[in-house]
């Protein structure tokens, strides 16, 4: 019996050591640049034209994340996800992407989460964010955002970009 739990304590063991459990395994965390049209997906290489215009960093990224726009760069937004946290550059007080993230399963390239707005703490938005491998693209989806018209889901496009610690 002994032997047989010795793997699944090394399992856990080197799922607590690497931040992750079952359930958010495979999900995308970091800092992502938003992508400018958002009217259609991007593709892999639009993505990639954007970060080598831009050439976003994660220094470029908290600085936004502060109202500190880097002198010289254009107009850009960023989304920090980690574990617990959805926190864009872009929210305005009293929207609904930014707060407190519960990360659910990953079935594929998709991480299902659940958001409570730091604005909103009564309200749970459901979500899912999708980052094929492989893929600069990252699609963030809200489901059901109240609005002055009703409810609608809210789709935005970011890109990866490669700075160190800006993915995990």
């Amino acid at each position: 019996m002994a032997n047989r739990l010795k793997p699944t304590r090394g399992l856990v063991l080197a799922m607590l050591v690497a931040g992750a459990s079952p359930a958010t395994a495979g999900a995308p965390t970091g800092i992502f640049i938003w992508y400018p049209d958002q009217a259609t997906a991007p593709s892999s290489a639009g993505c990639e034209a954007l970060v080598q215009r831009v050439r976003p960093s994660r220094e470029k990224a908290e600085a936004w994340l502060w109202g500190r726009a880097p002198f010289g760069s254009e107009m850009e937004y960023y989304l920090f996800v980690s574990d617990n946290r959805m926190e864009p550059t872009y929210a305005a007080e009293g929207d609904y992407d930014t707060g407190a993230l519960r990360l659910g399963q990953t079935i594929g390239d998709t991480t299902a989460f659940e958001l409570t707005p730091d604005d909103h703490p009564a309200v749970t938005i459901a979500g899912s964010i999708t980052a094929p491998a492989g893929s600069a693209v990252v699609t963030v989806t809200l489901r059901d955002v109240p609005t002055t018209n009703g409810r609608s889901n809210r789709t935005t496009y970011f890109c990866r970009f490669d700075d160190a610690g800006t993915e995990t």
